[in-house]
């Protein structure tokens, strides 16, 4: 059994409804965002202890069983403060509360994936396809490499026992995601140019990141949008294909 924590800080963003700490509370088809998200990770196998990241007003959100840790801010700060309150010590699931479309077997199968291979730092990439054909309205981006057109999930699943050495890279991907010259400090312009012509290959940007962080790290192809398709208080397109979705499941018993 892996432990999961969900991200549920950081500050109100412009479109909030009043009175809302962050779009985490946003509620949509009866339950707000974060709900969604621990409820799937509840009915998922494999998945054991939970805890959730953010503020205060968060417990009331939560099962009595998921642990509450309080918010530290940065993305990176606050997987490292859960890990050191869950006490993990091994692979450990991360995941963004905006995502009310996860579904256990979403988890499931991304986790499966990840099982056939051996690394400390897993990522879900989405095939475009897989999200157009599903949800063709919706917004999001994407880039192509040689294997094909994709949109990054909002999960990840790293070794618990090397997050001091993965956090700093991942805190400057961040930083650096829109700034192509600031991903050239990191990977180099060949890289970057490569990038930018389409040509660049997966099994090239692993091999890159591994030399720079020191740990194995592993894009993984997974063909569920359920894992990217999160929520933007700026896109309504998106918010109402959510909502759609999310009744439909319940008109089907699903949710």
């Amino acid at each position: 059994m892996i432990d999961a924590i969900v991200l549920a800080g950081g500050g109100r963003e412009a479109g909030l409804p009043p009175g809302l700490p962050n779009k985490a509370f946003i509620e949509i088809a009866g339950r707000p965002l974060v709900g969604h998200v621990v409820e799937a990770l509840r009915r998922a196998q494999g998945v054991g202890r939970i805890a959730a990241v953010g503020p205060p007003e968060l417990r009331s959100a939560l099962p009595q069983d998921v642990t509450l840790v309080p918010d530290a801010g940065e993305v990176m700060d606050n997987v490292a403060r859960a890990v050191e309150m869950l006490r993990a010590s091994s692979m450990t699931l991360a995941v963004a509360s905006d995502l009310p479309l996860l579904s256990p077997p979403a988890i499931e199968e991304f986790l499966a994936v990840c099982a056939t291979h051996r690394a400390d730092f897993f990522y879900p990439i989405v095939p475009k396809d897989a999200v157009t054909s599903r949800f063709p309205t919706v917004s999001k981006t994407y880039v192509t490499v040689a294997e094909g057109t994709f949109t990054g999930g909002s999960v990840m699943l790293f070794n618990a026992q090397v997050v001091d050495r993965v956090r700093p890279f991942v805190e400057r991907i961040i930083s650096a995601r829109k700034k192509p010259w600031l991903m050239a400090q990191m990977f180099g312009w060949a890289i970057v140019m490569k990038f930018f012509s389409g040509t660049l290959s997966i099994d090239e940007v692993v091999t890159r990141a591994t030399e720079i962080v020191g740990i194995a790290v592993k894009p993984v192809i997974v063909p569920r949008p359920e894992l990217a398709l999160d929520v933007d208080v700026g896109k309504p397109e998106n918010l109402e294909a959510i909502r759609q979705e999310l009744e439909r499941r319940r008109a089907y018993g699903q949710a």
